[in-house]
């Protein structure tokens, strides 16, 4: 009788396969973790979601450099997990593992495409464990799961040995069960040495009210909650920054922009794949819009991006020495989880995925560090949802160093 996939981990790894990896080091002592099935493992196969791919995949002889960091200070690696299928997706519900289980939001999808990684930590198989995100991956399943997650600077942490999706929006970023744990993992894949509580004072807090709007009034309401408490605490008042300071008109052109930029670096990364490999019908019809997308809309959208870093550098970074930078906050998911099989395999049909690629473009497309803070609750369901905060590219140290623990 054949085996059924589990449904987190694609490849547990045995203790002695365990302390093979291990290095000597106190930071992370004592903690474990869990890796995304797209990240070399020495002794693995790199299955990036699909068991068709991995049987023909021969097994890593090196380790992502990222992992190597989590190893170096002393956190010890179970295994890898499962993922939206080459990581084109943002719900988690792979049709070859199954759906990672959603403990604080049973019979719900746990978000994707890290969802394994995400479940790990939820479950409290491991402490940590390692997500990419590219446009909300990290973000949307720390939301879901009630987790703490990270989406570093674009560049800061190597995505060497680490299977590309759109290699300008990738990041390799972090879930926790802690504010902790997610300070020493992110400071140590960040190469910031041990966490030092730093008072790093703030110039600005504000909200971009078209981008609250895409959000349930369920889930915005304990969102702004939070956003008033956090702006008390900091001694500053929640300032409202319409749209237009982006030269936006809507938060659709966000979405558009990203898909323009996203979906070509998809077709490169992608182009390997064989023609006639077994995949899921989610994938077919991700891959199908991006065969079918409008090409002419790229180099547009490519001098779009630039103006848009631009302006949020200058919102967000210090304009001086002297200067401080600023936050700006929003929330991680429109929604709470949606239940199981309730998104369908066409995007384009999704509300949900439409808003959550609206929220989560302005962070992958400025290349910007975003932060996930969990544990409010929306108002009808009493599910988790994450208030997200953004600062300027290079500011990851301030997010990890707010009082917000």
């Amino acid at each position: 009788m054949q085996t059924q996939p589990d449904p987190i981990w694609t490849r547990r790894l045995n203790l002695g396969e365990q302390a093979a990896l291990m290095h000597k080091s106190p930071i992370l002592a004592d903690v474990r973790f869990a890796v995304k099935d797209l990240m070399a493992l020495r002794g693995c196969v790199m299955g990036c979601g699909n068991p068709h791919w991995a049987a023909k995949q021969n097994v890593c002889n090196s380790t992502a450099p990222a992992i190597e960091l989590l190893l170096a200070a002393g956190a010890r690696c179970l295994g890898t997990t499962w993922l939206d299928e080459f990581a084109f997706g943002l719900a988690g519900e792979n049709p070859w593992g199954g759906t990672p289980p959603n403990p604080k939001a049973p019979g719900r999808i746990p978000g994707g495409s890290s969802s394994g990684s995400a479940a790990a930590v939820a479950l409290g198989e491991v402490h940590i464990a390692l997500g990419t995100d590219t446009a909300g991956s990290i973000r949307a399943p720390a939301s879901w799961c009630g987790l703490w997650g990270m989406r570093p600077s674009h560049g800061l942490i190597s995505t060497e040995l680490v299977a590309p999706l759109a290699p300008s929006l990738d990041t390799v970023g972090l879930f926790a069960s802690s504010f902790e744990l997610l300070r020493k993992g992110m400071f140590t894949l960040l190469q910031l040495g041990n966490p030092v509580a730093e008072t790093t004072a703030i110039r600005a807090i504000a909200w971009i009210p078209e981008l609250w709007e895409l959000a349930d009034p369920a889930v915005a309401a304990p969102l702004k909650e939070k956003c008033q408490h956090l702006a008390s605490r900091l001694g500053l008042t929640l300032q409202e920054w319409p749209l237009a300071v982006l030269n936006l008109s809507s938060t659709e052109q966000l979405k558009n922009l990203l898909e323009a930029v996203q979906w070509a670096e998809i077709e490169s990364s992608l182009s390997h794949l064989p023609p006639h490999l077994p995949v899921g019908t989610t994938f077919a019809r991700n891959c199908s819009l991006v065969a079918n997308r409008d090409r002419n809309l790229l180099a547009s959208a490519q001098i779009d991006r630039l103006n848009l870093q631009k302006r949020l550098h200058h919102l967000l970074a210090p304009n001086s020495s002297s200067d401080a930078p600023a936050l700006l906050l929003m929330p991680c998911t429109p929604t709470v989880a949606p239940l199981r099989n309730s998104l369908g395999s066409d995007r384009s049909n999704s509300n949900v995925i439409h808003r959550l690629l609206q929220l989560g473009a302005l962070a992958s497309i400025g290349g910007l560090p975003q932060l996930c803070w969990p544990g409010s609750l929306d108002n009808i369901e009493g599910l988790p949802v994450g208030l997200g905060l953004i600062t300027h590219s290079g500011g990851d140290h301030l997010l990890l160093n707010l009082p917000i623990s």
